[in-house]
């Protein structure tokens, strides 16, 4: 006899029943979320909208910086080449000023040299040292400075030790005699002054011999 439960149903009818069952569920899930499938599209076309200006927006504001930037280069470019014209042209002004004033001190050692055959020595000698002090106070007033440290002490920073003095009566690290001036233009060294410096003398290597440290070597090491 056919198995039925205890209901008294074929078991094969309530398979069916139950397949029937999980059938309709499923279409019914289906059905209520079809209206959510399709208003879910609806959204998409705006977003892609709103990511497009967007897109566009900072395209804009690139090419916008792009063009701002090429303009500051090139603003840059023509200050700079202003500037060196500048400078050009304050160097060249400062050079003629300059040698408008030497002018005169030109002409001078040019009537010296004409008029040295038939002028005394010592008017020679008196004229040439009168162009010689209108040429260094011209170059003063420029701002050009003389360092002379004769009797000085020794400074690496604007002395040149050209020559080393040993046994003088001066004090090591004096300037004994000056070669050369030196000079600044605008407190800026322009040529260090060449200068002889007193040191202290050096004994010849072996003079008097060593000292004799043999006895205290042993009593060491006694």
């Amino acid at each position: 006899m056919p198995d039925e439960k205890d209901n008294g149903r074929p078991l094969e009818d309530e398979i069916d029943d139950e397949i029937d069952d999980e059938i309709e569920i499923e279409f019914v899930d289906v059905e209520e979320a079809e209206p959510r499938l399709r208003s879910a599209p609806v959204e998409q076309p705006e977003a892609s909208a709103k990511a497009t200006d967007e897109v566009a927006r900072l395209k804009a504001e690139v090419e916008h910086l792009r063009e701002m930037y090429l303009r500051k280069l090139a603003e840059f470019d023509n200050f700079r080449k202003r500037t060196d014209r500048e400078r050009q042209e304050l160097k060249r002004t400062a050079a003629e000023g300059l040698v408008s004033e030497l002018l005169p001190v030109l002409d001078n050692f040019e009537r010296a040299v004409r008029h040295a055959e038939e002028s005394e020595p010592a008017a020679f000698r008196e004229g040439v040292a009168m162009i010689a002090r209108q040429f260094a106070d011209l170059l003063e007033r420029a701002g050009l400075e003389a360092i002379d440290p004769s009797g000085g002490q020794f400074n690496p920073e604007q002395h040149e030790a050209v020559q080393r003095i040993e046994g003088s009566e001066y004090a090591p690290g004096t300037v004994v005699s000056v070669f050369s001036k030196g000079y600044t233009f605008g407190g800026r060294l322009l040529r260090p002054a060449m200068v002889a410096v007193a040191v202290e003398p050096i004994s010849p290597v072996g003079e008097g011999g060593p000292p004799d440290l043999g006895d205290e070597a042993q009593g060491s090491g006694s």
